[in-house]
């Protein structure tokens, strides 16, 4: 019986020490190797669905170590059916990245995102946006062009812009579930809609037989700057008229104005801790110092959304810093959606 009950020990040690190791290597395979993410929203289609869920290489840009320490591994954010965050933020470690391999423009990349200012940088929401520009850029877009450095960025075959169309009778669901199209609205008699697809898929709506007109829809330079980065009256940018906007790079320093500490407060506060005190638009301190120059700590990046007229990106929020990004959205294992035939779905 003596026996019986020690080999009933030994079995469950070795058990629990299995079990145990296991976590430890899914605990350093998440945090150093990849994740996996679900995307919650419209704003990347026709790259990334709501629904996917998306394989996340960390080794690009490279893994960044644990932020929040007392965190309950495998839970997420929060603990399952519930609003019970599944960590405690009394301990939270400086930002370190083992840098491998660097985001480039055009990557579709994972970040946590920056304006949740409540929860720790590692435990905000993870959203997945297209990387435009990278640090030390210059970036303008003009007419919905894209320039960067002075030169004109080709755009995503998959991305999305709002049209306008008049049509010879009203429209029912088969014509857009025709051209493969799920964000549609009635604008104003006599049958005329606005409708979110692509510039390849414009093309043919506009030979349908059903069609008069087809024209994309641009948002002129008008005084936006209560609605978009950077929320000055210096600068009446719109989505389709943004810019000229040099994109922070790490150790560079620049000179404070009047003007261009609305592109960078947020940087110096917020994503560099620092205190900023401003004294008639014309007299910085930081850190109680006063200073005319600021020199960045991080690299930071322009982002957007390939829905470019339904979106909520660099556009609006401003720069993303490194500090944030988990890594590279790789490909589509599967959609959520039982109906959905995603699988394996390289990113592009």
């Amino acid at each position: 019986m003596a026996k019986k009950k020690k080999f009933t020990k030994i079995f469950a040690n070795s058990w629990v020490k299995a079990f145990l190791i296991a976590l430890v290597i899914i605990w350093i395979i998440r945090t150093f190797l990849f994740e996996f993410a679900i995307v919650r929203d419209k704003k990347m289609e026709n790259s990334l669905f709501q629904g996917d869920v998306i394989f996340i290489n960390k080794l690009k840009p490279g893994p960044r170590l644990p932020i929040t320490l007392l965190s309950f591994p495998f839970f997420g954010n929060q603990f399952p059916f519930s609003n019970t965050p599944a960590y405690i933020d009394l301990i939270e470690l400086p930002y370190f990245r083992i840098s491998i391999q660097a985001i480039q423009r055009n990557d579709v990349i994972a970040f946590n995102y920056p304006i949740e200012h409540d929860p720790p940088i590692d435990k905000k929401t993870v959203v997945f946006k297209r990387c435009i520009a990278l640090p030390g850029d210059t970036l303008n877009i003009h007419d919905k062009k894209i320039f960067i450095n002075n030169l004109l960025i080709n755009d995503n075959p998959n991305c999305k812009y709002r049209f306008r169309i008049k049509a010879e009778e009203p429209l029912d669901s088969s014509f857009f579930a025709k051209y493969q199209i799920s964000e549609y609205y009635f604008i104003a008699k006599p049958n005329i809609y606005d409708l979110h697809t692509t510039k390849q898929l414009s093309d043919s709506i506009a030979k349908d037989s059903l069609i008069k007109k087809i024209q994309i829809l641009k948002i002129l330079d008008m005084p936006m700057f209560t609605k978009l980065f950077p929320f000055s009256p210096y600068f009446s940018w719109s989505t389709d008229y943004f810019g000229t906007l040099i994109i922070p790079k790490k150790g560079q320093q620049i000179e404070l104005t009047s003007r261009n500490i609305y592109f960078y407060k947020d940087i110096i506060q917020t994503y560099e801790n620092n205190s900023l005190e401003i004294i008639q638009d014309t007299v910085f301190k930081i850190n109680d110092i006063p200073t005319k120059t600021y020199r960045f700590k991080y690299n930071y990046y322009f982002v957007m959304d390939d829905n470019r007229d339904h979106a909520k990106d660099s556009r609006y929020w401003g720069f993303l810093p490194e500090t944030h990004i988990i890594g590279k959205a790789s490909f589509v294992l599967f959609n959520a959606d039982s109906k959905s035939k995603r699988y394996f779905k390289s990113i592009e």
